[in-house]
């Protein structure tokens, strides 16, 4: 007759040739939990448009490129909490500099913007079991910065300076590669759009044509901006 130790001993054996979570994948992975994350854009095409289109002023559409930190460098980090295999919810932040893109009120400026983004997102996985797992994302949230002329370091006295804030909506798809049951390696096509507010600071006289964005005036609406960009993160699951 078998004792009850060994059936005992039997059941904690096979509990521990088990997998390591009832939603694991076959790998070990698992998604319902922490996930923190710290990425980048690898390269981004800029488009900004007028806002509304003032008929004197800083006018005219343009188009830029960035690669990892040429021109501009982006980075993101973020603390998100997945559940039911295929969702996560959590918060990320950006960091943005970038030079000789932003517009700003002398079009023929060299503008150097520094940025930061607060952004809660929201993740779908459209599979949960295996290695490679494409998801999509949708985040939005609030940004703001301080855009200079001619400056040398953000912290110099410039030529010109002003404030920006900005409401931002943004669209991620991508994929979480897991190459260990805890970690990650992040793809991403994104797109973003946001709708900037721009205050003059100093001086406190402005260019001839922008009375509009005095600093008694507050913010006004500027410029619309479009990214379209390619990102690689790593993620930590825990």
């Amino acid at each position: 007759m078998v004792s009850l130790r060994s059936m005992l001993a039997l059941g904690l054996g096979l509990a521990m040739l088990g997998p390591a979570s009832a939603s694991a994948a076959p790998d070990g992975s698992d998604t319902n939990r922490f996930r923190v994350h710290l990425g980048g854009e690898l390269g981004s095409w800029v488009r900004q448009v007028p806002w509304p289109r003032y008929e004197t002023g800083p006018s005219g559409s343009r188009d830029d490129f960035g690669f990892i930190g040429f021109h501009r460098l982006q980075l993101h980090t973020g603390l998100g909490y997945g559940f039911r295999d295929r969702f996560v919810a959590g918060m990320r932040i950006d960091y943005e500099i970038s030079r000789g893109i932003q517009r700003s009120l002398d079009p023929s400026g060299d503008a150097r913007a520094i940025t930061v983004n607060a952004m809660p997102y929201f993740t779908f996985m459209f599979d949960d079991k295996n290695v490679v797992r494409p998801f999509v994302s949708v985040r939005a949230g609030l940004g703001g910065g301080l855009l200079t002329i001619k400056d040398p370091s953000p912290i110099d006295r410039p030529r010109r300076s002003s404030s920006l804030l900005y409401p931002i909506l943004a669209l991620d798809l991508g994929a979480h590669a897991f190459v260990s049951p805890n970690v990650s390696l992040d793809g991403t096509v994104s797109v973003e759009h946001r709708w900037e507010y721009l205050r003059g600071t100093t001086p406190s006289s402005v260019p001839e044509g922008t009375r509009m964005f005095e600093a008694s005036a507050g913010h006004q609406s500027f410029n619309r901006r479009y990214v379209t960009s390619i990102g690689l993160a790593v993620s930590r699951w825990f």
